[in-house]
């Protein structure tokens, strides 16, 4: 059965799509409010690193709260500690304040992101997995796309304050639809509630299942392939080198979505039918190629524009095969630990990439800085290649061994 057919998977589409577009409403107004206290451009970038880094730390605290109390409780907790923090943004005097509220933002995202992806796992057949994850991801790209529309009209019509308070207004809308979707369980499955260290334990076996290891490795890949190559050094290289204004450099910025949008009716599918092998191979050799090829066109700059696609369509790709990886091989009844540590690795894979790159293409040129942001996804192309054809079953919980109040009953 397609995953938009269960009523319970759709509801949690439309929470997400909610928090998609209000965190799209940030995109063109956080920046400004920020410049607005006096500070540098580079001090501005403050902002988002400090909200990466506390969603990063916090990846795995998010993970063993879905495994102590559930789903819904880390869902909602999660909404509305970004919720308390975006008002606390809007009301912020000083630039640390609102550095220290974004910041705060980061724990609470890392619990939504912890107990929506888990719930997702639980209720969705690996047979199916593949369209779910598009599904998913389709309503980050609704965000993005349309959340700074959205986000732009308010600025000017309320000013930047406004945003977010908007934004965090969303969210407490969010968190009570979602606390109502979430309250029944979509799969009878019996779930035991573990202590943290219980919950680490548990998660331990995984990375000694391929299928874990790879999912990890391949999200961080996706998420530096858009972070450096995309995101960080495309505009550099765009107008540094093919000399392209800022109207060319935001169209080649926006193929980034158009090579996603292209490709996400089919991946799905593909993923569930043909394996997650059949996808994720192809991806990687995808990402590598284009990678290493937009270091080489200066004579040729038109081909900016189709290789951004190609990175997106890869990036996409990727991304809907790992996730897929990532619920075959964690067991049936969830493990919010092995759902965060997932995450994390997209945001370490985030966080470190423009640093590396932009390191690479100042000190040897943007011809090597390509190759070298191409060489992780080179890497697990070869772990890839060990993968198992075809969809394979789903892990079984593996019992371990109790110890004190390690797991407790309630």
């Amino acid at each position: 059965m397609h995953p938009i057919r269960r009523p319970e998977f759709r509801r949690l589409l439309a929470m997400s799509i909610t928090v998609a577009l209000g965190f799209g409403m940030l995109i063109p107004v956080l920046p400004r409010f920020a410049k607005d206290f006096g500070v540098s451009l580079a001090v501005v970038g403050l902002v988002q690193l400090v909200f990466g880094l506390t969603r990063f730390s916090f990846g795995i605290v998010g993970g063993v709260v879905v495994d102590r109390f559930g789903e819904r409780s880390s869902t909602i907790t999660g909404l509305l500690i970004v919720s308390l923090s975006s008002y606390a943004c809007g009301f912020s005097e000083t630039f640390t304040q609102l550095v220290l509220a974004r910041g705060f933002g980061g724990a609470g995202s890392a619990l939504f992101i912890a107990g929506l992806q888990n719930r997702i796992i639980r209720i969705i057949e690996p047979e199916a997995m593949g369209r779910a994850s598009v599904a998913n991801r389709a309503t980050f790209l609704i965000g993005i796309g349309l959340g700074p529309l959205l986000g732009g009209f308010v600025a000017h019509s309320f000013g930047l304050a406004a945003t977010f308070h908007f934004y965090a207004t969303g969210l407490l809308l969010a968190a009570i639809i979602g606390w109502f979707v979430m309250a029944e369980e979509g799969e009878k499955v019996e779930r035991v509630h573990r202590s943290p260290f219980a919950a680490l334990k548990a998660a331990r076996p995984l990375f000694s299942d391929l299928r874990y290891v790879a999912a990890l490795a391949a999200t961080l890949a996706a998420w530096w392939m858009i972070s450096g190559p995309a995101q960080f050094m495309g505009p550099l290289f765009g107008e540094a080198r093919l000399g392209f204004n800022s109207n060319q450099i935001g169209l080649a910025a926006t193929m980034i979505s158009v090579g996603e949008a292209a490709v996400l009716p089919f991946i799905g599918r593909s993923t569930d039918r043909f394996g997650r092998k059949a996808v994720l191979l192809p991806a990687l050799a995808l990402a590598v190629v284009a990678t290493v090829l937009m270091g080489q066109i200066e004579d040729v700059p038109w081909a900016f524009f189709a290789l951004m696609a190609l990175m997106g369509a890869a990036i996409a790709s990727i991304s809907v095969a790992a996730g897929a990886l990532l619920a075959d091989a964690i067991p049936r009844g969830g493990s919010g630990a092995a759902v965060g540590l997932g995450q994390m690795a997209g945001d370490l894979g985030y966080l470190i990439a423009p640093v590396a790159t932009g390191y690479a293409a100042e000190t040897l040129g943007f011809g090597s800085a390509y190759v070298i942001a191409a060489i992780p996804a080179g890497l697990i192309f070869l772990v890839a290649l060990r993968l198992p054809r075809g969809v394979t079953a789903r892990s079984e919980e593996k019992p371990i061994e109790i110890q004190g109040n390690e797991i407790d009953p309630l």
